[in-house]
């Protein structure tokens, strides 16, 4: 989820996130399955250059690949770099329900399963929620250079900031879920998960591939301290990138952010 706005402004945040979100050309489009059968709706941005890699980009709760923020970081990265942007499970095109991050580890696989296809080395990009599944994607199955969390919470217990308790109020009730797949096209299976148990685990056996950790010291959802107990767990190499009064998850999906990761990659 990204910063929420005032009441005011949220009808007209909502008509560009969904009903007026920018579009993808159909040859552009793909469909993935995923290890456990799910369908995957995803696009595919080449790129006008040589690329140094081919980049996964993971969207958190509530977002697809047609929002706004995604779909502009999708090209600003595509300058540079092969692009696969899926719609994770339960949210815009794609089947099944979200799990907070429990099962999207296989969406992941499945997209960086086609990214790898291109030959190039494969770097994943996950956004709030979709950082979770990238880092423990790279943990479980690697086959990946490298991944890159933004705004990744190190788990869903002790969740007492504004923005967390309002997620966890609407994925928890059967009102909060039929509101959500509704107005965000997210479906939420029941039950919130607690904790992942590998987690720390798998962060850990990330390395030798790298992993950056982007955050805002001040995130309403998740506090610094989410940030720095996953580089606790992280192995090198490893680097936190702190962005002073960014915001949260979307937020920080700027132009200069995607300089720097495609600095990073080059390098």
């Amino acid at each position: 989820m990204a910063e929420q706005p005032g009441a005011s402004g949220a009808l007209s945040v909502w008509a560009r996130n969904f009903i007026a979100a920018p579009r993808y050309p159909p040859e552009q489009r793909l469909s993935l399955v995923t290890d456990d059968g799910v369908r995957l709706a995803a696009v595919r941005l080449a790129t006008c250059i040589r690329p140094h890699a081919a980049i996964v980009l993971i969207h958190g709760l509530t977002n697809w690949s047609r929002n706004p923020r995604i779909h502009r970081f999708a090209h600003d990265l595509a300058r540079r770099a092969e692009v696969i942007v899926p719609d994770l499970r339960g949210h815009g095109g794609s089947q099944g329900r979200c799990s907070l991050g429990r099962d999207e580890p296989l969406d992941v696989a499945a997209a960086v399963s086609m990214a790898a296809a291109s030959g190039l080395p494969v770097v994943t990009v996950g956004v709030s929620m979709g950082g979770v599944a990238t880092l423990l994607h790279a943990g479980r199955f690697g086959g990946v250079a490298g991944t890159v969390a933004i705004s990744a919470p190190a788990g869903w217990v002790d969740l007492t900031t504004h923005g967390a308790t309002r997620i966890r109020r609407y994925v928890s009730s059967q009102v909060g879920r039929v509101v959500l797949a509704a107005l965000c096209r997210t479906r939420v299976a029941r039950g919130m998960p607690v904790m992942i148990d590998d987690a720390a685990a798998a962060i850990g056996a990330i390395a030798p591939a790298f992993t950056v950790l982007v955050h805002d010291r001040a995130d309403k959802y998740f506090p610094a301290q989410h940030a720095t107990q996953l580089l606790d767990w992280a192995r090198e190499p490893k680097e936190l990138w702190w962005t002073e009064g960014a915001g949260h998850g979307t937020d920080l999906l700027t132009t200069e952010l995607a300089d720097r990761i495609l600095t990073r990659l080059r390098q």
